[in-house]
């Protein structure tokens, strides 16, 4: 059993065993203290374990950041993934009942209890929620707004939960949108409106990346984004709308010699496909692909090693030639063509129509973005550091390095717990900065300056 990987497997044997040992101290010790305590230790250390599997976040070289960081548990991840596969419609949640994802979704928050650094947790559960609401694969959308009323209950921070629940009104907000929008272009009979669906999501709670990257649309899209913004901007002016792309995603009609098929796709996707929209029978270079979408190198590759490679395919959307092993290989004269042989196979025979969702996982990040995404873990905690040493330095006016370290794990505790060395960092980092100062003749006691 790959327990890294198998986010079920992993958190069912975590379950089991908390369930196992706690009725062993009921039964054989009646709930005594000491025994209670004794397994809190014990489980949480093995939920904080690190010698098995691991996350390794980024470190930046900036003076007030750590230079290097310990890793962690990768625990609050695969918890994360385990939410995911209750929370989206998947062949796990469909064999249960409401009832019993309800149960099993607190069992994560039990374990999370243990889980030392939260942070993380809530980072993935957001980037899985985030996936849910864009491509609308959420298996019951009132558990979904619950999740967050008990993230809330078991003592997340505000700031996290309250982004979560600024996700739910701004698709509430779009789907109000999605109608003035339509009615607005009904009697239009050139207009494609109603096949499309926009969502206008706020930056502060969304975004995850600055990071927006460049593709050429189909002509169909680019004409419409003008008559979108100008919608936007006559129901609230003054406010910019960035497109993002990246996560964008649509169903285009493919035909070929077999029959015709409907593809879901991602924007990019569909980019590289609309390239043989006048031209079906050619083959393309991927020089060539590169100039008609515009699109970076590596997210080219990314997007067409998906359309070549598909695992969930026997007969891919797209060839190329030379064959490649991974898109590693792909150079500025391989060439690509449309599979006039692609179907789907039922019973050993090949469907003259049918639909496949070839999104998978939609891509929410690039490369460099996932980069910055780990780094912002790191990033968030130090300035959290930082504002809970000054919150109590502004308190107290004058604390021994002890208490200080004690009460800040206790203001920090329900996000991560801070590293020795994050801690003595980021003190001698304010020290310079003259926001607090050693005793003269105690330097193990702290002074806050005003």
């Amino acid at each position: 059993m790959n327990l890294p990987k198998d986010s079920e497997k992993y958190v069912e044997r975590l379950l089991e065993l908390f369930h196992r040992f706690s009725t062993l101290v009921k039964e054989a010790f009646n709930d005594d203290p000491r025994f209670l305590t004794a397994r809190d230790k014990a489980y949480e250390h093995v939920v904080n374990d690190t010698t098995v599997f691991r996350l390794e976040l980024a470190s930046n070289k900036s003076k007030s950041v750590v230079s290097k960081t310990q890793p962690e548990s990768k625990c609050p991840e695969l918890l994360a993934n385990y939410c995911d596969m209750l929370l989206r419609r998947t062949p796990l949640s469909k064999k249960l009942t409401s009832e019993e994802i309800e149960t099993k979704l607190k069992n994560v928050l039990l374990v999370l209890k243990y889980v030392q650094n939260k942070d993380v947790f809530m980072r993935y559960h957001k980037v899985h929620l985030t996936r849910r609401l864009i491509l609308d694969t959420s298996a019951d959308s009132e558990k979904e707004e619950n999740m967050v009323e008990w993230l809330r209950e078991v003592g997340m921070p505000a700031d996290y939960v309250n982004k979560l629940a600024r996700m739910f009104q701004d698709i509430k907000v779009s789907e109000d949108l999605n109608a003035s929008f339509r009615e607005l272009h009904r009697n239009n009979q050139s207009s494609i409106s109603d096949n499309i669906n926009i969502k206008i999501l706020n930056a502060g709670a969304w975004s995850r990346s600055s990071e927006r990257v460049p593709v050429s649309l189909p002509l169909e899209l680019e004409d419409f984004i003008p008559e979108v913004e100008e919608f936007y901007k006559n129901k609230h002016s003054g406010r910019k709308l960035q497109w993002h792309h990246l996560m964008s995603n649509g169903i285009i009609s493919f035909k070929n010699d077999i029959g015709v098929f409907d593809l879901e796709v991602t924007t990019f996707q569909m980019a590289v496909l609309f390239a043989w929209n006048q031209r079906p029978k050619d083959k393309i270079s991927f020089e060539n692909l590169r100039l008609a979408t515009e699109l970076p190198e590596n997210e080219l590759r990314k997007t067409l090693w998906s359309l070549i490679a598909f695992a969930k395919l026997k007969r891919q959307v797209l060839l190329c030639r030379p064959e490649c092993k991974s898109p590693k290989e792909f150079t500025d004269s391989t060439l690509f063509s449309i599979n006039q042989q692609f179907a789907m196979i039922k019973n050993g025979k090949p469907q003259k129509r049918g639909k496949v969702n070839m999104i998978g996982r939609l891509q929410l990040s690039t490369d460099r973005s996932t980069d910055e995404d780990k780094e912002g873990i790191v990033q968030l905690r130090i300035l959290r550091t930082q504002e809970a040493i000054l919150k109590i330095m502004k308190m107290r006016k004058k604390i021994s390095n002890a208490q200080l370290q004690t009460e800040l794990v206790e203001i920090l505790k329900n996000m991560f717990l801070p590293q020795k060395k994050m801690i003595k960092e980021q003190i001698e980092w304010l020290i310079e900065h003259k926001y607090m100062k050693r005793d003269e003749n105690d330097i193990n006691l702290f002074i806050y300056l005003a």
